[in-house]
C-alpha cells in the first residue's frame, strides 16, 4: 500500500527504475508472448525528449521508489484553436495499483493542464482494463469518438490498406 507519493518530472537518474516500469508496461500490454524489451538507453533518451514544454513525462514515487509513470504531449487543439493535453501512456506497478497512483498522475497533469490553459486531457483505454476503465469513469467523461491504428511495423500494410504506390495528398 502506498502511504505516500510524489508526482514529478523524471530525471536521468530515474532511468533504470522507468526501464522495469515500461517493460512491465509492454508486457502488459503485448499481445506477444515475448513483448519487445526496453533497454535503459531508450529511457535515458525518453527522460532527454521530456522537456515538459511539448512531452511531459512524470513519475509517481513511493517510498522512495517509482510506482508509476505517465507520458503526455501538450498539442494543438483544431477544433477550438486552443491547446489541449493527450495522456499517451499511464502506468502503474502491480505492487502500486488500487492506491491513488493513477489518479495522482492525472490530476498533476490536469493541474499542468489548467495552467496551460488547455481545453482538454484526453487519453485511450485498452478495452479489457476495466479496472482503469472504473476510475476514468470517475474523474472523467467517456468522449463521443472511436479509436484506430494502423499497424506501419509490416511492409505489406500500406498494399493491404490501398495505399500502394507513392503518396496522395
Amino acid at each position: 500500500m502506498v502511504t505516500s507519493l510524489l508526482i514529478r518530472t523524471l530525471v536521468p537518474d530515474d532511468a533504470p527504475q522507468l526501464t522495469e516500469l515500461v517493460n512491465g508496461y509492454r508486457a502488459a500490454l503485448s499481445e506477444s508472448p515475448t513483448p519487445s524489451v526496453m533497454v535503459e538507453a531508450v529511457a535515458l533518451d525518453m527522460i532527454a525528449n521530456a522537456t515538459g514544454d511539448q512531452i511531459i513525462l512524470l513519475g509517481a514515487e513511493a517510498h522512495g521508489r517509482l510506482a508509476g509513470f505517465a507520458h503526455a504531449f501538450d498539442l494543438p487543439e483544431i477544433v477550438s484553436g486552443s491547446r489541449a493535453g493527450q495522456l499517451d501512456d499511464l502506468f502503474v506497478s502491480a505492487n502500486a495499483r488500487g492506491a491513488g497512483v493513477a489518479r495522482a498522475l492525472i490530476a498533476r497533469l490536469a493541474e499542468i493542464g489548467a495552467s496551460r490553459n488547455w481545453t482538454h486531457l484526453r487519453w485511450l483505454v485498452p478495452q479489457g482494463n476495466s479496472a482503469a476503465r472504473q476510475l476514468y469513469l470517475k474523474i472523467a467523461e467517456q468522449a463521443p469518438w472511436d479509436s484506430f491504428r494502423m499497424d506501419l511495423s509490416a511492409k505489406t500494410t500500406l498494399n493491404r490498406a490501398g495505399f500502394a504506390g507513392g503518396s496522395n495528398s
